[in-house]
């Protein structure tokens, strides 16, 4: 395998034949699923990227849809270069499952790594176990996607960060383009097999560098304020009952 071809041993990108096959099945999927389950999608502030080359967009995380919107929302001269990371754990197959499970998580691998160039990477070892073959794939000039949250919220609201792509962005002198998507805890939050209608918002942000002496942590809530800032306003009553809700949680814990 060519170093094109395998960088950082992520199998990624994939052969061109394989790409083509995958982002044809991908869009068709994406301009369909829009059309017959009702899923309006909205884009604000693609111009974001247009005077910057290499970048690291960061997001919340609410369902598997997250990867596939975001990634299509990105101009389309900079996905051949751009890659997200994903769990390995999540997809991988196992020799416990069923041959028919099996057969079907390694399609989904083969799909995800052709369409999006999905590095998948073992999360079970920390947030910095697998650092240094992201760093390959920065050298080599590849932008990145990333969702700090690691895994996908389960109320809609923002989880713990961790600081990995503010590390990556503070090595490589990388600007980091906050990203918000939202409305994709409606239309697939996790558990559920079908979309269901609702419309999907996707805001991009101004893109932040890491100040000079500035901890990855520092920068890290730096980034999660401003994806906080992209969201959507919500009317005085729902924030009053999230407020509400919140506080029930905080007496249950």
């Amino acid at each position: 395998m060519t170093r094109s071809s395998d960088i950082a041993g992520f199998k990624v990108p994939v052969s061109w034949p394989s790409r083509v096959l995958a982002r044809t099945i991908l869009r068709f999927l994406h301009d369909t699923g829009k059309v017959v389950c009702r899923v309006p999608i909205h884009v604000i502030g693609r111009e974001r990227f247009e005077a910057l080359g290499q970048s690291i967009v960061v997001a919340n995380h609410n369902s598997l849809v997250d990867t596939p919107v975001l990634f299509l929302a990105i101009p389309g001269d900079r996905r051949s270069r751009t890659a997200t990371v994903g769990g390995l754990d999540y997809f991988e197959a196992t020799s416990s499952q069923p041959f028919l499970e099996r057969l079907f998580r390694n399609v989904v691998i083969w799909f995800i790594r052709s369409a999006m160039n999905v590095l998948l990477i073992e999360r079970k070892g920390g947030e910095y176990s697998q650092i240094d073959r992201i760093d390959a794939m920065l050298v080599d000039g590849w932008s990145l996607v990333v969702f700090p949250e690691a895994t996908r919220s389960r109320s809609g609201r923002m989880g713990r960060f961790r600081h990995g792509a503010a590390e990556l962005a503070r090595r490589h002198g990388l600007p980091v383009i906050p990203a918000h998507v939202d409305g994709t805890d409606s239309v697939l939050p996790p558990g559920v097999r079908w979309p269901q209608a609702g419309p999907l918002r996707i805001a991009f942000g101004d893109p932040l560098h890491a100040e000079e002496d500035e901890s990855a942590a520092a920068f890290t809530a730096r980034l999660r304020e401003a994806i906080t800032r992209l969201a959507p306003e919500v009317p005085e009553e729902d924030s009053a009952d999230a407020r509400t809700e919140d506080a029930k949680v905080e007496v249950v814990s």
